[in-house]
């Protein structure tokens, strides 16, 4: 129930997915050469394999603006997985001026098949969707692209992922700043030095088994836990907007406390087991709350003491909340 931060601007979401119905659309991708501009937008590749993006990506360029939303940042990675509703997970990681992690979860899906290389990013706690755009992939080793090239409708930021330092610096890096250069990019380095990145994988191995549910049956879970049918769909509402229905969303809020699951309950006054929890008012652990119903059932006490304002989510979108419609 912490405020979201906006670790990584919303391009950087590296959660590519299919996004099709028919999986056996995507084809095998062609790395792309040359930048083109269609209606004023960047082109984007023709083709993208999903399969062959998933995994761990370090990013090594990107554009100056960049940390004007996610703030500086080394050591940056992403990590992807495929969901069984099709779509794939993501998380991003980094290091801030701290040394302190920062990482976020989201999901991405395809608006428009007939463009592949074209998605739009869901963050965990972010309410604004964003375009993510591949304009440039790097060839197929041992069935992995070796690296990409992200931009914006804008063309104004940029990202460039690679998947192994020391070959992209051998073998990729001076094709890759010549394609930037070449279309006017600007873009810095990304420090990929002195990096433990076992904390990303660590986080990504929890985060990445997310638990996304369909507002039907966030509906039955939180009808269970003792709402009142009149105030369910608020509900659900609010837990889109809070862990966008993922029963395994966590996150780290500035106060140093932490959101847990479907109504993202806040280890400092709700749950025993984190390092900051305090008064455990649901009597219950923290790690219990990735649990769907125990989190619900949680959800109720909290509402019951605070009503619906004890959720940001439901205060940054009371509009839309309160006249929510389930089509269940």
């Amino acid at each position: 129930m912490g405020v979201k931060s906006y670790l990584f601007f919303f391009g950087f979401l590296l959660n590519l997915i299919s996004g099709f119905a028919n999986t056996n659309a995507i084809t095998n991708a062609k790395p792309t050469s040359g930048f083109a501009i269609t209606n004023g937008k960047p082109t984007t590749v023709t083709e993208l394999d999903v399969n062959q993006y998933v995994g761990r990506w370090y990013q090594v360029y990107g554009a100056p603006t960049n940390t004007l939303f996610q703030g500086w940042g080394k050591c940056i990675t992403a990590d992807y997985g495929v969901l069984p509703s099709g779509n794939v997970s993501v998380v991003n990681s980094q290091l801030n001026k701290q040394n302190e992690l920062e990482q976020i979860s989201g999901y991405a899906y395809s608006e428009n098949p007939s463009e592949p290389g074209q998605f739009t990013v869901h963050l965990d706690g972010v309410p604004v969707d964003s375009p993510y755009w591949v304009v440039k992939l790097g060839e197929v080793i041992n069935n992995q692209y070796a690296y990409s090239i992200i931009t914006t409708p804008s063309g104004i930021s940029n990202w460039v992922l690679a998947r192994n330092l020391t070959e992209f610096a051998n073998k990729y890096d001076s094709e890759v700043v010549e394609y930037l250069n070449g279309n006017n990019y600007r873009f810095v380095p990304i420090s990929q030095d002195n990096c433990d990145y076992n904390y990303a994988q660590t986080k990504s191995n929890q985060i990445l088994t997310s638990n996304y549910k369909s507002e039907c049956q966030v509906a039955t879970y939180l009808s269970n836990a003792g709402f009142p049918q009149s105030a369910i769909p608020t509900m659900v509402c609010t837990s889109k907007y809070e862990s966008s229905f993922n029963c395994d969303a966590y996150h780290k809020n500035t106060d140093g406390s932490s959101d847990y699951g479907l109504m993202q309950v806040n280890s400092y006054w709700w749950c025993s087991g984190d390092p900051t929890s305090k008064y455990n008012g649901c009597s219950k652990s923290c790690s219990s709350m990735y649990d769907c119903q125990t989190n619900a059932n949680c959800a109720y006490t909290i509402w019951k003491q605070q009503g619906y304002n004890a959720w940001y989510g439901y205060k940054s979108h009371k509009a839309e909340c309160d006249s929510y419609k389930l089509n269940c």
